[in-house]
């Protein structure tokens, strides 16, 4: 296998490696759990098993510095910024949106990822976990948006930040 073949490209052209793409993810991981004091004092995670891909990459990443378990109660969530971009944005389409829900996100792990950089490094530690079900019909319209522009998951997610 070439290292430095590249297996991710930024919208700012910036291209990543494989290592440097994996290193990359993970340290997003954990600096969100930093930013966000998520650890509990315990420093034992406790994931819902689901078998999702976002439940499985979630374990895969944190097992490395803490212990994983699984449970019907977590104290971590697997949805990540693409499952919380698509959910405002349905709910503004409805005009249900009441602004953001602090105590959620504070125990997503995952909240600066999108599903195509959990799925891409699935593929590259062969990973693998089902997908997320969500309302298709919002997810092909976000994904119309997304063709122009491209950080509309961070933009959203930006948003909701500046709501608070």
């Amino acid at each position: 296998m070439v290292e430095n073949k590249t297996v991710w490209e930024f919208t700012n052209q910036r291209k990543l490696n494989r290592k440097e793409f994996l290193d990359y993810i993970e340290r997003k991981v954990f600096r969100t759990i930093r930013k966000y004091d998520m650890l509990p004092e315990s420093r034992k995670i406790v994931l819902k098993k689901s078998g999702d891909l976002n439940t499985v990459v979630l374990k895969h990443i944190l097992e490395n510095k803490f212990p994983v378990t699984f449970s019907a109660k977590s104290n971590f969530s697997s949805k990540n910024l693409s499952d919380v971009s698509e959910e405002s944005f349905k709910n503004i389409l409805k005009g249900k949106y009441v602004g953001p829900k602090n105590s959620k996100r504070l125990h997503m792990p995952l909240y600066d990822l999108s599903d195509k950089e959990i799925g891409v490094y699935a593929s590259l530690v062969g990973l693998k976990g089902k997908k997320v079900k969500r309302d298709k019909r919002i997810q092909e319209l976000f994904a119309r948006f997304m063709k122009k522009n491209p950080d509309l998951e961070h933009n959203v997610v930006n948003a909701m930040e500046q709501l608070k």
